[in-house]
């Protein structure tokens, strides 16, 4: 047997590629930072406005950050550990610097409301940062009507007042118009505010009840009705010109989706409806 002829090139030897050792550690798996849970606030001052209704005022030990009016913060407690946290409009002013303030509506199979609902003054909690893209453009000329349900009258009520507290001499026939409806007559939170306000021709404000035959509501002597029933009353009768009118609704879906119908029809833009759903799931808001 004859050995294969040679080629007649220098044979080459290229070295072993290097190989990672066996006992190499494998790189560590990044750190996943826990939630924080420490209480970060103080509540101030507790009212209860209903049996189901109760106005928190929050002081952060950071001091009141900069928000937008409509905006929300999340207020939480730590249980077993872990964060338990719902979003809660504000319903101060852009010019709050001491605490905040919040309406929380009492859910009684829910996670966290029952937890926070025993909360008195000097309790602890946790609050987070300004969110959402609910607000109002202070730069914008057209005059303001705002529509709530329940407690969705608190990021409102912040828009409100940052306003007049901008424009503190405006003429009263541009007055911002605030329709408020509820179930319940007891369930008008800031009603003795948006009356004084009312009285003194800085707005226009309007109590509804839905539910006029419900014990609860004896000796209602205001207007009731859904909202978006009472909606074509209210432009026609504030001389709310569809083209300089801009609209905040703030409540469940169905009654925003209707409300927005409502206001359609009355002549106003899509872009001249502004609305936020509050809306109470099965096990809490």
């Amino acid at each position: 047997m004859t050995a294969p002829a040679a080629s007649g090139r220098p044979m080459v030897r290229r070295p072993m590629p290097a190989r990672t050792p066996l006992s190499r550690p494998l790189p560590a798996a990044p750190r996943v930072r826990p939630p924080d849970t420490a209480p970060n606030a103080t509540i101030v001052e507790r009212e209860d406005v209903s049996p189901t209704i109760a106005r928190l005022r929050v002081r952060p030990d950071d001091g009141v950050p900069s928000f937008r009016p409509g905006q929300y913060f999340a207020l939480g407690i730590a249980v077993d550990g872990r964060p338990l946290q719902r979003p809660y409009s504000t319903a101060s002013a852009t010019s709050e610097t001491d605490a905040l303030e919040f309406l929380i509506r009492l859910v009684p199979h829910g996670e966290l409301t029952p937890r926070l609902w025993p909360l008195e003054a000097g309790a602890r909690l946790r609050i987070g940062r300004p969110k959402g893209l609910f607000t109002a453009d202070p730069s914008d000329p057209r005059r303001p009507l705002f529509v709530a349900t329940g407690t969705g009258i608190a990021p409102l009520l912040a828009m409100l007042e940052s306003r007049l507290e901008s424009e503190p001499d405006g003429p009263p026939s541009r007055g911002p118009v605030v329709l408020h409806g509820v179930a319940h007559a007891t369930d008008l939170a800031y009603l003795a505010r948006l009356q004084a306000l009312d009285h003194g021709g800085r707005i226009r404000y309007l109590p509804a009840v839905s539910r006029p035959h419900d014990p609860h509501n004896r000796g209602w002597s205001g207007a009731t009705g859904r909202l978006d029933t009472l909606l074509p009353a209210v432009l026609a009768d504030h001389a709310l010109d569809p083209a300089s009118t801009i609209a905040f609704v703030c409540g469940s879906p169905g009654m925003t989706h209707a409300a927005t119908a409502a206001l359609r029809a009355g002549g106003l833009a899509p872009d001249a409806i502004r609305t936020e759903a509050y809306w109470v799931a099965p096990t809490e808001p």
